[in-house]
């Protein structure tokens, strides 16, 4: 459904032609995930992030909500021109990914209070969990197979609930995106001092295209704001850190 449109202006080069110039592009985009994406208020910072791309570019674009596990199969079905927060897939020569575009880090989080000591993936099993949702599709293997056989393992679509269940002691670790939890955490009433486990290496996400030229297109502009002021100035504002959520600079090599 779609619960947000936003009139745009993206560059697409020579993709761009007279028969295109006045239908909108379709922006796939996941959904409530502050403070990557708040649906109500229409920012967040990768909204903030597509929409300064969307600014260097110049077509009409319409951003969509759905959830995350539908978006690439929306674009294999012709929904959308662009499919966001996408993980670099071999074997579709019909699919074009960009330079990875935002980063996620992930981390367990526990109580500083319990005094839990957490080395290395394996360290969990014997905790109780709860993780982001599809945490075991996005994580390494080591970590899956501790999902498959704890009895104590959970995973939720609401990220506030994780950090409300571990400052109320009814789980002991948390995983999920650093940034997301310190939003969360920052919010919480009441909320013991915290210790971060760094256990997983970050995650970097494309944008994934049917138009090859559209892909190129798209990195250009990402490169240019890459390499502007506004990018590490979003990243302060929504994170506190000028570097929080950057992946690697595009290069715009042959796709």
């Amino acid at each position: 459904m779609r619960l947000w449109v936003a009139g745009l202006w993206l560059f697409a080069g020579s993709w761009a032609d007279a028969a295109l110039a006045d239908k909108p592009l379709q922006v796939l985009v996941g959904m409530n995930k502050p403070p990557y994406i708040q649906v109500d208020s229409s920012d967040g910072y990768e909204i903030e992030l597509l929409r300064e791309v969307a600014r260097v570019m110049q077509l009409p674009a319409e951003f969509t909500y759905v959830p995350n596990k539908r978006i690439f199969t929306l674009l294999q079905q012709g929904i959308g021109d662009i499919a966001t927060l996408q993980k670099k897939a071999e074997g579709n020569p019909k699919i074009f990914y960009s330079c990875p575009y935002i980063r996620y880090q992930n981390v367990a989080v526990t109580l500083a209070a319990n005094q839990i000591s957490l080395n290395d993936v394996a360290d969990l099993a014997p905790f109780s969990i709860l993780a982001f949702q599809n945490a075991v599709q996005v994580l390494p293997d080591a970590y899956q197979r501790i999902a498959l056989t704890s009895p104590s393992y959970r995973e939720t679509v609401d990220q506030r609930t994780q950090v409300e269940m571990l400052q109320k002691q009814r789980v002991q670790v948390v995983v999920m995106d650093m940034n997301i939890f310190h939003y969360y955490n920052n919010k919480a009433e009441q909320g013991g001092q915290v210790q971060i486990h760094p256990l997983f290496a970050p995650t970097f996400y494309r944008a994934a295209f049917r138009s090859k030229d559209l892909a190129s297109a798209f990195n250009q502009a990402l490169q240019q704001v890459q390499r502007s002021a506004v990018y590490s100035l979003l990243q302060e504002r929504y994170f506190g850190n000028a570097t929080a959520a950057a992946p690697p600079p595009c290069e715009l090599n042959p796709l």
